[in-house]
């Protein structure tokens, strides 16, 4: 079944309700698909087609899910991408998808226009708000003007391994590799993630409170989750609430206002309510639930948050090569702190040595994972893509081990990655923008522990011969080339940086360094 059908069978099934708060306003699920059947119409007026891929930069908006279900009932490749890139970063995935179209917000629009300057493939750019400028190069229409289209075009023929949903995820190189997610992939995970869920025995309104951007597997996972929402649950009065982006104070505010007992998180969430100032100020006993993936999660964190609040804290693991899934803890299950829970039902876990050979229970290895989630591959990749699916398994990057009952463990990354937040940062890419830097000889990235954001960022540089370098001229520098969360914490200038007998950088003793230097 493809996405455009699984949300017409859930108008079908669940019947007209209420089915998301935004910024104080209740919006109809017949409301929001109405709106994804007259943007159908327009896009095929604008040319877009199966072969298509549109990118989506826009902060959270009720408006976003017509956009996705617009593009999947033309059967194109929707490519969400973080509205706090930089206009570079953005440019980058619009010339290696090569999209035809963006769907934008005020905020982001001038980002947009300077991102696409000199990009023919280009057609045109939809902003949420505004004027429609038609003389422009790519011509702009707003969103308001598409949705007068009528709702007449009929849905093409979309196979299940036709490509959904692409998202850009970096690799070590740093270069962003486009994940392509099929409709059977997305379907696959969204029917894991319900059944994860045990909604079969949940008692009354399922009532979620999200933040989490659409531009993240995470909530691209929370639209999935909705279409396939059982009937006993919509019918017991479930709803969405969902914010523009995360702030914590105002989080509170409406888990309390709309009495919401499910909450979608990554651990930095967490932290910033549990040490939030004004958290005693709001009541946040609804809460029955919390959904925390995206990084590894402290069991203090997990721990504290639950005692304090009497929910349960789930802990999820995934990557977005298997659609965000791998494994997850249930409310059934006994709580194991530090576990990640047993694989999905859809889904196979195993722990590979470095031949590729499976371990036995407790010994730590590469997670490997298989099943109907895993990623059709990189978009124009191929050997990394057979590199990444060896043997059939979807290699992981992460370490980890089952115990005897099959809980899954995790402990470690055999990449450099770094989280912060729930987002993830590589190195290699920063380092490239800081070798840019005039003076620069040689430059290292690594993480170290961050009690509220996970992990801090810490650079070592070393200058040219005869080159003054300043902390600061690099912070100014790269905040002109990336993403503010992506600027270090702290700049260390150093005479050399420690190497192997082959001259590869011995990170593990960056990382010790920066320890004893903070």
């Amino acid at each position: 079944m493809n996405l455009a059908q699984l949300a017409e069978s859930a108008l079908e099934r669940l019947g007209e309700r209420k089915s998301l708060v935004f910024d104080g306003k209740e919006y109809k699920n017949v409301e929001l698909f109405d709106y994804s059947r007259r943007l159908h119409t327009a896009f095929n007026n604008l040319g877009m087609k199966k072969e298509s891929n549109i990118v989506l930069c826009m902060m959270n908006n009720p408006m976003i899910y017509p956009v996705f279900e617009g593009i999947f009932r033309t059967g194109a490749t929707a490519i969400p991408v973080m509205f706090l890139l930089t206009a570079p970063e953005v440019r980058y995935i619009l010339m290696d998808s090569k999209a035809e179209g963006i769907v934008t917000d005020p905020l982001s629009v001038d980002k947009i226009r300077e991102a696409v300057q000199g990009l023919d493939h280009i057609k045109w750019i939809i902003v949420l708000e505004g004027e429609d400028r038609p003389d422009a190069s790519p011509r702009e229409f707003t969103l308001e003007t598409l949705l007068a289209a009528d709702m007449t075009q009929s849905l093409p023929e979309i196979a299940g391994d036709d490509v959904a949903i692409m998202m850009y995820t970096s690799g070590t190189t740093g270069k962003p590799k486009g994940v392509m997610l099929t409709h059977d992939n997305l379907y696959a995970q969204g029917q894991a993630s319900v059944d994860a869920s045990e909604l079969d025995d949940w008692e009354g309104a399922y009532i979620s409170m999200s933040a989490m951007p659409m531009a993240h597997i995470f909530g691209v996972g929370v639209m999935l989750g909705g279409y396939l929402s059982t009937k006993k649950i919509a019918d017991a009065g479930s709803y969405g609430v969902q914010m523009g982006w995360f702030e914590p104070e105002q989080f509170m505010a409406l888990i309390q206002e709309y009495k919401c007992n499910v909450i979608p998180a990554v651990p930095t969430m967490l932290s910033l309510l549990l040490n939030h100032p004004n958290a005693d100020k709001y009541d946040l006993s609804s809460l029955k639930e919390v959904i925390c993936g995206a990084s590894s999660l402290s069991e203090e964190v997990a721990r504290t948050f639950s005692e304090r609040y009497g929910c349960r804290v789930r802990e999820i693991y995934g990557l977005t090569e298997a659609s965000g899934l791998g494994s997850a803890n249930r409310q059934s299950d006994p709580y194991k702190p530090g576990s990640a829970g047993k694989a999905y039902f859809n889904v196979e876990l195993n722990i590979f040595d470095s031949n590729d050979q499976p371990l036995p229970p407790g010994k730590s290895g590469e997670i490997v994972m298989r099943g109907p989630t895993i990623m059709k591959g990189y978009y124009n990749l191929a050997e990394k893509t057979a590199e990444a699916m060896r043997s059939g398994w979807l290699h992981t990057g992460d370490i980890g081990y089952l115990d005897e009952e099959g809980d899954l463990f995790v402990v470690d990354r055999v990449k450099d990655m770094i989280i912060r937040g729930g987002e993830n940062i590589y190195p290699a890419e920063l380092e490239d923008i800081i070798y840019r830097f005039p003076g620069v000889a040689e430059a290292a990235i690594v993480g170290t522990p961050d009690p509220t954001y996970g992990e801090s960022i810490v650079a070592f540089i070393v200058a040219s011969p005869g080159a003054t370098l300043s902390g600061q001229e690099i912070v100014d520098f790269m905040k002109k080339e990336t993403s503010s969360f992506k600027i270090p914490s702290k700049i260390h200038m150093v005479d050399a940086l420690p190497k192997n007998p082959v001259g590869k950088i011995l990170k593990r003793e960056l990382r010790e360094k920066a320890l004893v230097m903070e």
